[in-house]
């Protein structure tokens, strides 16, 4: 297992990504002043920005079906876990977009070859303090 998106799992059956990355911001308000520059105020994390990328050959993988699970995923709106397969948990994401490219094209215009990315933007953290005190129980058990 790569990782797992809710209950989706990519695994090289599936949906198998080769690129992974992950962009964090911080928010800061600004005041103006005269002859100065303007004061910043650091007032938070922002929501981090993870995208998946990969290659589907449907000859090997489930191909379009895996990326149609996953837009009816995003169709209800809701977060779902995303987990590394080593046990790195990033928190509760929100799939903000899915994009494939077929190429390689058969005769009745079947993609050998889907490149695909899905975009996700991390939830409030809130939530990643619950599996920690999950994972202290197990670890006391």
């Amino acid at each position: 297992m790569l990782a797992s998106l809710g209950l989706f799992v990519f695994e090289t059956t599936s949906a198998a990504f080769d690129e992974l990355s992950r962009k964090s911001g911080y928010r800061f308000g600004t005041g103006n002043a005269v002859g100065t520059r303007p004061h910043m105020q650091y007032i938070g994390q922002d929501n981090d920005d993870i995208s998946l990328s990969g290659t589907l050959y449907p000859e090997i993988t489930k191909g379009i079906v895996s990326l149609d699970e996953l837009r009816d995923m995003a169709a209800t709106g809701k977060t779902y876990a995303l987990m590394k397969g080593n046990g790195y948990y990033y928190g509760m994401c929100y799939i903000t977009d899915i994009s494939e490219t077929e190429s390689h094209l058969l005769s009745d215009g079947t993609g050998r070859k889907i490149s695909f990315s899905l975009a996700l933007k991390l939830a409030d953290d809130s939530e990643r303090e619950k599996v920690a005190i999950l994972d202290q129980d197990r670890a006391d058990v």
